[in-house]
C-alpha cells in the first residue's frame, strides 16, 4: 500500500477559504462609490409676486369716454365726406352732393359747439381740452372749402384739394383726442399689493411699499 505523502491532507483547506474571503471583501468595497458629502444648498427666493392696481380720478374717467365719443363722431363725419365726394367722382348728381356736404357741416358745427362747451372738464385737462377745442373748430371751415371747391368752375381739383386738407384736419383732431388722454394717464394713482396711500391735510397723496425677500436652505436629495 503506497504512503500518504501528506498525512495532513486537510490542512490547506481553511486558509484557502481565508484567502477567498479576503479577496471577496477587498473586491466588493472597491466596487463601492465613496458616499458623497454633499453641503446645503443656500437659495434665495424672489420677492413674492405684487399685484398693483392704477386707479384714475373718478372725473378723469368719465371724461375719458366723452374722449371715445368725440373719437368715433369725427370719424363718422370723415367716413360722410369721403362717401359724398366718391359719389360725386362717380357721376353723381351736382344738388345730391351740395345738400350732403352742407347736411354734414352743420352736423360739424353743433359738434363743434357741444366740444368746446363740454362740462365737467377735469382741472388737470383743462388745457389740453382748449387744444382740441382749437382744432376741433377749423373743422365745419374744411367742409366750407370742399362745398367753394364742387361749386367751382374748374376740374375738380379745388374740391380735390379741400377733401384732403379735410383728412389732413380729422387726423389732428385724432392726435389731440390722444394728447388729451395721454394727460389723462399722468393722474392715476398705482397702489400695489402690501402699499399703502394716505393723504394729509392740503397734501397730495404719498406712498409707501415695504418688500421682503426669502432665504431659505434646501437640502438637495
Amino acid at each position: 500500500m503506497p504512503r500518504n505523502p501528506d498525512p495532513k491532507h486537510g490542512r490547506w483547506i481553511l486558509p484557502l477559504i481565508i484567502l477567498a474571503m479576503v479577496v471577496l471583501t477587498i473586491v466588493f468595497v472597491t466596487s463601492l462609490e465613496p458616499a458623497e458629502q454633499e453641503a446645503g444648498t443656500t437659495t434665495t427666493l424672489p420677492p413674492p409676486s405684487t399685484t398693483t392696481t392704477t386707479t384714475l380720478p373718478t372725473d378723469v374717467a368719465a371724461f375719458l369716454v366723452t374722449l371715445d365719443v368725440y373719437e368715433s363722431q369725427v370719424t363718422a363725419f370723415q367716413t360722410d365726406v369721403t362717401a359724398i365726394n366718391e359719389d360725386w367722382e362717380a357721376g353723381g348728381v351736382f344738388q345730391e352732393a351740395l345738400d350732403s356736404f352742407d347736411e354734414v357741416q352743420a352736423a360739424i358745427s353743433s359738434w363743434e359747439d357741444g366740444v368746446a362747451g363740454a362740462s365737467e372738464v377735469p382741472a388737470e385737462l383743462a388745457e389740453a381740452h382748449v387744444d382740441l377745442v382749437l382744432e376741433v373748430e377749423k373743422l365745419a371751415p374744411a367742409v366750407e372749402d370742399i362745398i367753394a371747391g364742387l361749386e367751382a368752375p374748374d376740374d375738380g381739383t379745388l374740391r380735390r384739394e379741400a377733401v384732403t386738407a379735410f383728412h389732413n384736419q380729422v387726423d389732428v383732431i385724432l392726435t389731440a383726442i390722444d394728447a388729451v388722454r395721454a394727460e389723462a394717464e399722468t393722474t392715476a394713482t398705482t397702489i400695489g399689493e402690501g402699499e399703502t396711500s394716505t393723504t394729509g391735510p392740503g397734501e397730495e397723496p404719498t406712498t409707501s411699499l415695504a418688500t421682503s425677500a426669502t432665504s431659505t436652505t434646501l437640502p438637495e436629495g
